[in-house]
């Protein structure tokens, strides 16, 4: 018995935890009243992307999400909340076990694997509890994304195409993932998953009028085309972070909202062509330094399993960054870094090889605990870190900090521990 809670007991103890979380979070109107508004008007034959709900939200989401959680429209709204969350508490711990499972020689090892879960889980935590708190739908969206890259390492591409094709249907964002799919040389995967985000945008189609679904299709094009000049500047509201918004912001004196503070952050002032020229060329940037992590010619499989988890916590992480109109939920795609870079450092605190750099590990690890976590940590001047997009440069931190651990170095880390 003491053997089990030694081994479970803390796993056990974050089910508990999550339980009660779920009970609390359940309350309350949050972003799910707005899907659940869009689910309502749909069935009613409203244009869903013409409407504000709460005065002033959109809902961006595609209407096969709108149709699938109409059943919860039925429920009081503590329940359908509850429901949501429940669902995805189970999403988190698939990812968890999905992303602990690229760790090389994880299962063999429990104290290491649950100190990666634990530091992960600390430096994650603003990131994910921020999706529990608004019950939003990024984690499904994570869930969808590693679930169909597992699929891939299963040789089951045509599933991996409907959990890919899935997600892309629902918030574009993992449409990063078919090129990297195609540079690995998973072209039947890819290909799947193009056909089936085409059935997926269609499909409601069947339900609701092929019609009525194509004008939704294009209303729904006009809400959140990137060329829109609200999704230039992107300071529509002051917690959005991405790309965009950091260079409108330091680019574009006055670029702001009725809400911005009145503190100077900006340090030129462009024309919009010119803001236009250097955004597209800063997510040009951010996609080409892909290749960096890839590390291998085109169409050619990773070599292991470790580095597909270093391939995809690049990819993934800047997927936020490229696109307009992120919120800080959005940024839970940054797990699967953050996941490699905690097993990285475990590993090289635990070889003892002098070129281990500890002190200045800690010290970046302690300024990236602040900038992710900052809302968590000190929520009082929340509007300040908003204001001058300090998530954004945590973010921006981890691209450097996983180019200084490469596969290469952490499995050198894994032989050292060995022979000590």
């Amino acid at each position: 018995m003491n053997g089990w809670l030694r081994k479970y007991g803390v796993f056990v103890l974050f089910g508990v935890l999550a339980a009660v979380l779920l009970f609390v979070e359940s309350a309350g109107i949050k972003d799910f009243d707005i899907f659940l508004g869009a689910s309502h008007d749909l069935l009613a034959g409203k244009d869903i992307y013409t409407i504000k709900y709460h005065e002033w939200y959109h809902y961006y989401y595609d209407t096969l999400f709108a149709l699938l959680i109409s059943p919860l429209t039925y429920l009081p709204l503590y329940w359908a909340n509850f429901v949501w969350l429940a669902l995805n508490m189970v999403f988190t711990y698939r990812i968890w076990r999905m992303l602990l499972n690229y760790l090389p020689h994880a299962s063999a090892n429990h104290k290491r694997l649950l100190q990666v879960f634990l530091l992960s889980f600390v430096f994650s935590f603003h990131l994910w509890h921020k999706n529990i708190h608004l019950t939003q739908a990024t984690i499904l969206i994570l869930w969808l994304s590693l679930e169909g890259l597992r699929q891939v390492g299963r040789g089951k591409p045509l599933w991996a195409g409907v959990f890919i094709g899935l997600g892309i249907s629902i918030k574009i964002m993992p449409l990063v993932l078919i090129p990297y799919l195609l540079y690995r040389g998973e072209f039947r995967a890819a290909t799947f998953a193009v056909i089936l985000t085409a059935v997926f945008l269609i499909a409601p189609g069947l339900v609701i009028g092929m019609e009525f679904q194509m004008t939704l299709l294009e209303s729904r094009w006009a809400l959140i085309n990137p060329q829109n000049a609200e999704h230039l500047l992107d300071v529509t509201e002051r917690s959005f972070h991405s790309i965009t918004t950091l260079l409108a912001t330091l680019l574009v004196e006055h670029a702001g909202n009725d809400y911005t503070l009145d503190l100077k952050r900006n340090i030129a002032n462009v024309d919009m062509g010119t803001l236009t020229v250097i955004i597209n060329g800063a997510r040009l940037l951010l996609v080409g330094l892909a290749v960096y992590f890839l590390r291998s010619r085109p169409f050619v499989q990773s070599a292991g399993k470790l580095q597909t988890l270093y391939e995809l916590s690049y990819v993934l992480l800047i997927t936020p960054l490229i696109f307009p109109h992120q919120q800080h939920y959005a940024f839970f795609f940054a797990l699967p870094c953050i996941v490699y870079l905690i097993h990285a450092v475990v590993l090289g605190f635990r070889a003892r090889t002098e070129g281990f750099p500890r002190v200045p590990a800690i010290i970046l690890g302690l300024v990236l605990l602040f900038l992710l976590n900052s809302h968590f940590l000190w929520g009082a001047h929340r509007d300040l870190y908003d204001h001058f997009k300090t998530l954004t440069y945590g973010i921006l931190l981890l691209i450097p900090c996983l180019a200084l651990f490469p596969p290469v170095k952490v499995e050198s880390y894994l032989h050292a521990q060995r022979e000590t």
